[in-house]
C-alpha cells in the first residue's frame, strides 16, 4: 500500500471496508493512519476491528491510535444517540 496516499483516498471516499482491511497492513504507520481515519469517520462498523487492534496490535503506537479512534467512534455514537432523543 502506498500508505498515506491510499489511506487518505479511502478516508475521502469513506471506504470503511478498505480502511478496516488496512488495519492489517504490515506497516505500523499505515495501520495507525487507517485507525485514526476510521475514528474520524465515526462509523460504528469500525468498533470491533478497532477494539481488537487496541488490545492485540504488536506496535504500541498503533494500539494507541486504535484506542483514540475507538473513543472517537464511541463518542460519535453517543452524540447521534442524544440527538435522536
Amino acid at each position: 500500500m502506498e500508505e498515506k496516499r491510499d489511506v487518505d483516498r479511502m478516508m475521502n471516499e469513506r471506504d470503511i471496508d478498505g480502511l478496516i482491511a488496512a488495519l492489517q497492513d504490515a506497516d505500523e504507520f499505515a495501520r495507525s493512519d487507517a485507525a485514526l481515519a476510521l475514528g474520524a469517520i465515526g462509523d460504528q462498523k469500525a468498533l470491533g476491528p478497532l477494539d481488537r487492534m487496541r488490545s492485540s496490535d504488536p506496535s504500541a503506537s498503533a494500539r494507541e491510535a486504535a484506542e483514540i479512534a475507538y473513543r472517537w467512534v464511541v463518542g460519535r455514537m453517543e452524540e447521534v444517540q442524544k440527538a435522536s432523543r
